[in-house]
């Protein structure tokens, strides 16, 4: 699932995810819409904060290999990166 899919699922996804992965609200938006990239840095924080269902294979797909290793060897995922709390629910984002 890419971001703008994950992101129309339920309302209010957009600013709990913002707040989980301490961005604002309006880059999430434009990195959904594509009219900018997501930066790299917000690449492990947005799968780990959507609990796996936007991955760093989908938002990088040319480039995840390159830039994390890792995934390749375990099949994409490791059950320790994605294993916080999903944006979700209303206590998404609270420790």
């Amino acid at each position: 699932m890419n971001l703008a899919q994950y992101l129309r699922e339920k309302r209010g996804r957009q600013a709990l995810l913002a707040a989980a992965i301490g961005a604002h609200a309006p880059d999430i938006s434009r990195w959904a819409k594509g009219t900018r990239p997501v930066p790299i840095e917000y690449g492990a924080p947005i799968e780990k904060a959507t609990g796996g269902q936007v991955t760093r294979k989908e938002m990088f797909p040319d480039r995840w290999l390159s830039i994390w290793p890792e995934l390749g060897h375990s099949g994409g995922r490791r059950k320790d990166d994605v294993s916080s709390p999903s944006c979700t629910g209303s206590d998404a984002g609270h420790d």
